[in-house]
């Protein structure tokens, strides 16, 4: 007898669109991502993504959304050590291989951040605090908010260098020499 296929949930039928629209914004980057495309390559029909989605801009929202939560899950994970300076570089670490392995997704990111700064709230309180621990230990000297800010900042940096066609192999290296270089320098006097 065979079996009868079960009836697609709410949750599932946007984990297939959410995977499918990720996909094909990795495979063709964001002029690839056509509602047409993500109904085609998820197959479903237009009104289902409406439905889920209301329109493109929500679907990009949601790519985010979704993108971020699986961001902050492998952030927050626990380092190995206890250590504040290495769960920093972990964090470092995390920021640099997610924009590494998907790229088209950052660069949706960082152009959505421009209008809402509060969509990286969370990773920005993460990484502040590991900052006010080092800095509550006296390993930084500087200030703790613009430790913080200094360490963001160079973060971004190097993420963005990979949106200006600098390689992966450079910007692993880059990252590397930039985090030495911010952590000797808030550690000094």
């Amino acid at each position: 007898m065979p079996c009868a296929r079960m009836p697609r949930t709410t949750m599932d039928t946007e984990t297939v669109i959410l995977d499918a629209a990720s996909a094909l914004l990795e495979a063709q980057g964001p002029e690839g991502l056509t509602t047409r495309a993500v109904c085609e390559a998820a197959g479903i029909k237009s009104p289902t993504l409406y439905h889920h989605f209301g329109d493109k801009d929500g679907l990009e929202r949601a790519l985010i959304r979704h993108g971020l939560a699986d961001f902050m899950r492998r952030k927050q994970r626990a380092p190995a050590s206890a250590d504040p300076l290495d769960q920093l570089r972990d964090g470092w670490d995390v920021a640099v291989e997610f924009a590494l392995k998907r790229p088209a997704l950052h660069a949706l990111l960082s152009h959505h951040v421009l209008a809402r700064p509060e969509v990286l709230a969370d990773s920005y309180a993460l990484m502040h605090a590991r900052v006010q621990r080092l800095v509550d230990m006296g390993r930084f000297r500087a200030p703790v908010d613009a430790a913080a800010l200094a360490v963001w900042a160079a973060s971004q940096g190097v993420v963005s260098l990979l949106h200006r066609g600098v390689s992966r192999k450079e910007v692993v290296a880059v990252s590397g020499l930039l985090f030495d270089a911010v952590v000797e320098k808030l550690s000094q006097r």
